[in-house]
């Protein structure tokens, strides 16, 4: 993270160091500057007393589509020219935000001969795009346009190609990093045991041949459990209340003020992994057994999988429901409180601990192997609350969603508190080397 001031003009440069590595014929800089600041103006702007959001894709009207696929699915998007462009402003966004929703809408835009920028189309089935950066589906689709921008906030604007986050200025930060604490680090590392729990309960009641046929179970089981718990936090983002989630098996220091016992999330999951297994199992079992020896498929298997499939899919809405379920509770003030099952125990909670702990650490770094001293004063009770309760419950894992959107880890390591901000959540990467 960048802790100088940054303006529109550094995310422009950046797409453009982005793009030109990419060895796209990237647009001038002075379109990207205009680009960025009328994004970064509209998202302060409200229509209606609603905020503007939107995304937009800069695609060529002249070719589009320039490499289509030779098999076209269903749900790809398509472009659907305007009869009138409208310019690039303010003004335009503010009132197509109202009509536009970024979720399942992309607007089109490039520039006319004098480099100006133009809306001249609006993209569709961005639903899809949307469903898998959240992590509610497993597959993403391709998307159009040479990039992507989009008004994620008040004050705060995006670049993508694609699932790579080029980079976002939130207010005056430019951020072209996240921390992988979900993928390696102290963080990742407590979580493992729960997710080793988890892995064995799924292992335990699936089919054992299921779970030997592939050699990638383990990874995935994790992978799921790690969604799920990611699901939760953006959900809680997209409240845009803010919100706290602990997980800990203790319940010392805690002062529950509505106590409810909800396993369902955790069960569901249990459940979703070992379909998942099954399901890939028996469509194994008609392709190498059937499909590629070009014989009819045995009627019990094709209802095994026809079965398992449906199951599959019932239990995965479940567990979306499960989640928007949680997520609800944490408009209530105090956290939640799940359990290493992700079983919530008590919503509304306080944490009864008024001492702050000597150490505390801000990790600049996934590992946490370079960290800077924190000063707890920059921080609400949230927050403080989190640090003083991991500093005496070392084994206890605890997220921050403040109001404005960041999600926060807490957790001791070693005789220190450390914290992580600017996390990566989402089903996104960055780009994995430097940009000019």
């Amino acid at each position: 993270m960048n802790m100088t001031e940054s303006y529109t003009a550094d995310l422009a440069k950046l797409v453009r160091g982005y793009l030109v590595s990419k060895r796209e014929k990237a647009p001038p800089l002075e379109v990207l500057e205009k680009l960025f600041e009328t994004l970064f103006f509209a998202s302060l702007r409200r229509e209606e007393t609603q905020p503007t959001t939107c995304r937009v894709a800069f695609i060529s009207r002249l070719e589009p589509d320039p490499r289509p696929p030779s098999a076209m699915v269903a749900d790809r998007w398509k472009y659907f020219a305007l009869s009138n462009d409208l310019p690039f402003t303010v003004p335009s966004l503010a009132k197509l935000s109202q009509a536009v929703d970024p979720w399942g809408s992309t607007l089109a835009v490039d520039t006319d001969n004098q480099d100006r920028l133009r809306i001249w189309g609006l993209i569709d089935q961005s639903v899809h795009f949307s469903t898998y950066l959240m992590k509610e589906n497993s597959v993403g689709p391709e998307m159009p346009g040479m990039f992507q921008a989009a008004i994620t906030g008040i004050g705060e604007i995006s670049a993508y190609k694609t699932y790579v986050l080029i980079g976002s200025l939130k207010h005056d930060s430019l951020i072209s990093r996240q921390r992988r604490v979900f993928q390696t680090g102290p963080v990742y590392r407590k979580l493992m045991p729960w997710v080793e729990q988890y892995q064995q309960k799924v292992i335990k009641r699936g089919d054992s041949t299921a779970y030997e046929s592939r050699d990638h179970w383990d990874d995935s089981l994790e992978d799921l459990w790690i969604s799920t718990l990611c699901r939760l936090l953006i959900q809680i983002q997209r409240y845009g209340h803010g919100g706290t989630v602990l997980i800990s098996d203790s319940r010392k220091h805690l002062t529950a003020k509505y106590s409810l016992k909800y396993s369902r999330l955790g069960d569901a999951l249990v459940r979703l992994g070992v379909l998942e297994m099954s399901k890939t199992f028996y469509s194994d079992q008609i392709m190498d057994k059937c499909v590629e020896q070009d014989i009819d498929v045995p009627i019990d298997l094709y209802l095994d999988e026809s079965v398992a499939s449906g199951y599959y899919q019932d239990t995965s809405n479940e567990l979306t429901g499960c989640i928007r379920f949680l997520t609800s509770l944490s408009r209530v003030d105090g956290l939640l409180w799940l359990d290493s099952n992700l079983s919530l125990q008590a919503f509304g909670v306080e944490i009864a601990i008024n001492d702050d702990p000597p150490r505390v650490f801000r990790a600049e770094n996934s590992e946490g192997s370079r960290k800077t001293k924190l000063n707890l004063s920059e921080f609400g009770m949230r927050h403080r609350s989190m640090i003083r309760y991991c500093g005496s419950n070392p084994d206890a894992v605890g997220f921050v969603v403040s109001q404005d959107g960041d999600v926060r880890a807490v957790t001791k390591v070693a005789d220190a508190v450390m914290l992580w901000d600017r996390l990566r959540i989402q089903s996104i990467r960055m780009p994995s080397r430097p940009r000019g």
